[in-house]
């Protein structure tokens, strides 16, 4: 089994495509994952029946109340979704990602690589998807995009389970920050921008705050990275107070 792969659902509604996800995982090699907030309560029934030989994926299955408590300790986030909304984001097809990911496995550190999926019905929200690092679509025909969710969990697995070297990359690359990092960094950032009065209009916050975290995933940071940066914060804050 692969542990260093997490599959990620974010709000669930019905039991049998969680089931049916884990069973496309067990297919695969994958164990790991992540619910938040599914709508028919855990543990569920339906879920552990559909699952059949992949009941163990179900019964190790961890269960979370949002979605930052799900994402912390992952250091390279994928979202999916059947409409990019015109994110700022890199948008890869499912062997493109796989690729990706090929590489994005240190040599040295095991890193964590979540697969975030969302709602059957209307998918992730903008807000959701701005915490991810790159985009995965997969190309349907225009009169019918929509997936069942478990059809779309085992066509991204499926491909990464083709890259045969998956936990050696084919370069040395720096362990990079977990998300709840990345989150801490986000917010001492915002904590210092309200200090400075740097959202004007109240109402416009939201949107400004979801760019900055736009713009800080595509930096692809490393965790040095981030104490460098949270350092940089600390230091303007103390200049500006005279201390």
């Amino acid at each position: 089994m692969n542990s260093s792969i997490f599959v990620i659902l974010i709000e669930p509604q019905m039991g049998e495509n969680i089931g049916a996800t884990a069973r496309a995982m067990s297919n695969f090699g994958y164990c790991n994952l992540h619910i938040v907030n599914p709508r028919d309560g855990w543990p569920n029934q339906k879920a552990l029946e559909m699952a059949t030989h992949g009941k163990f994926v179900i019964e190790q299955a961890e269960i979370f109340q949002d979605i930052e408590s799900a994402i912390s300790n992952i250091n390279y986030l994928i979202a999916t979704t059947a409409n990019t909304r015109y994110l700022p984001k890199t948008v890869n097809s499912p062997s493109e990602i796989a690729h990706k990911i090929g590489q994005y496995v240190d040599s040295k550190h095991l890193m964590k690589i979540g697969l975030m999926f969302g709602r059957e019905r209307s998918g992730l929200t903008n807000k959701e998807i701005s915490f991810a690092d790159e985009i995965v679509q997969i190309d349907t025909v225009k009169t019918n995009p929509s997936l069942n969710l478990a059809q779309s969990v085992c066509i991204i697995i499926y491909e990464l389970s083709k890259i045969n070297k998956l936990g050696s990359s084919k370069f040395n690359l720096m362990q990079k920050a977990t998300q709840a990092e990345l989150s801490y960094l986000i917010g001492h950032l915002e904590n210092e921008l309200d200090e400075t009065n740097f959202f004007q209009l109240p109402e416009k916050k939201q949107g400004m705050m979801q760019n900055i975290r736009n713009i800080i995933m595509r930096m692809c940071l490393s965790s040095q990275d981030v104490g460098t940066l949270r350092g940089i914060i600390k230091a303007i804050k103390k200049n500006r107070n005279g201390n």
